[in-house]
């Protein structure tokens, strides 16, 4: 097993890093740490065959922390990653006897490519995965460890890459595509609203919000990382219109809240927001058993069906911890499916009467839901 340490305070950065380090490994533990001391302590503790140092790091830089290595290890593969690419700032890393020196902004592919070229002469790392019995094995083991990702188009994820180069028309366009993508939203959601992000206490619930809270290389790191995940481009055909019916069906929701806003005071964008994130768990399948088609199994359509079935809602919730989403989006996204007993908040309340509007209401739960806002069905056209 070959054992990373990442050195990242920038946790889109972090993240993708992490991200590239799995994909060009299947046998590795590797570890993220944002402050360059605790790092340092694990250092000294576990060690590393190979550290990625970020240059600009808080309170002591990485080319300090690599002095500070390379006193007692010579054999650790060091590679320092930063946006400083002149002459001199090169020089001194290399008399620190730095590995590899790979500068920001940086292809995912190259540095992956060569990351294992460097690590070749160290290691010889096992391109074996863990053999599973069933498709069910697979599944249930990658939601228990939340190893999860979610589908996201290779085409929008190159288009990110280069938006700083677009016209003000594509750029336009491409933020369209964005704002609607579940995945992009989802990530960006849980990263705006994690400590390193957030500048206070109000909760960011809004993809524009959330963009102005990472910035745009940030979101740029994001995308790679989402791309990255085993099974993140969905080619299988039933695969693909599984996803396509997901999509579908967050948009028909959102045209439902839309209606209610004619009719309620709420904050519409959040719920918008839900209704996009509402099917994340059947999302995060469709990446999981594209990955399992990608490794050289046969699944089917039938199989595809089950694997929803009996394990959407458990995903969903894995994905949700995996990545911190907050509490009160978590509320927003349930209560389509499940208003707990007793909640009386605004939003949730109009989030599960329009999943109600939207798929059926058998139990009959409308009427006593509307009437907390003094409306009628008739005054709903429900």
């Amino acid at each position: 097993m070959i054992r990373v340490m990442i050195v990242e305070d920038d946790p889109p950065t972090g993240a993708l890093l992490m991200r590239m380090v799995k994909r060009t490994w299947s046998d590795v533990s590797v570890i993220l740490e944002a402050d360059p001391r605790s790092a340092l302590e694990h250092w000294r503790t576990v060690g590393a065959d190979l550290i990625l140092l970020d240059w600009g790091l808080p309170r002591m830089s990485g080319l300090d922390l690599l002095k500070q290595i390379r006193r007692s290890d010579k054999k650790a593969v060091c590679v320092m990653i930063t946006a400083y690419s002149d002459r001199d700032k090169v020089l001194a890393a290399r008399a620190c006897q730095v590995d590899a020196y790979i500068t920001k902004p940086f292809d995912a592919k190259q540095v992956m490519a060569s990351l294992s070229r460097i690590m070749t002469s160290h290691h010889e790392p096992s391109g074996s995965e863990v053999a599973e019995d069933s498709i069910d094995d697979f599944i249930k083991r990658q939601v228990t460890e939340g190893a999860l990702g979610l589908p996201i188009d290779p085409d929008l994820v190159e288009s990110i890459a280069r938006i700083r180069e677009m016209e003000a028309d594509e750029r336009i366009n491409i933020m369209r595509r964005c704002q609607a993508d579940s995945a992009l939203l989802f990530r960006l959601l849980s990263l705006a609203n994690s400590h390193h992000y957030m500048g206070g206490t109000d909760l960011v619930e809004t993809f524009d919000a959330a963009l102005r809270q990472i910035g745009v290389d940030g979101f740029i790191n994001l995308a790679m990382e989402l791309s990255l995940f085993a099974g993140s481009h969905l080619k299988q055909d039933f695969l693909k219109a599984k996803y396509l019916d997901c999509q579908r069906d967050a948009m028909s929701l959102i045209g439902v809240v839309s209606k209610l806003r004619q009719h309620l005071e709420f904050d519409v964008a959040a719920c918008r927001s839900a209704c996009l994130l509402y099917r994340v768990g059947e999302l995060s399948l469709l990446q999981l058993m594209q990955a399992w088609i990608d490794d050289g199994h046969v699944l089917d359509e039938a199989t595809c069906a089950s694997v929803l079935s009996k394990n959407a809602a458990r995903a969903g919730d894995q994905l949700q911890a995996q990545w911190t989403l907050p509490q009160p989006i978590r509320e927003r996204i349930g209560a389509v499916e499940l208003l707990p007993s007793g909640n009386v908040k605004r939003e949730p309340i109009v989030m599960r009467i329009a999943g109600l509007l939207h798929a059926g209401d058998p139990h009959q739960e409308l009427p006593r839901l509307m009437a907390r806002f003094g409306l009628g069905g008739s005054k709903l056209g429900a």
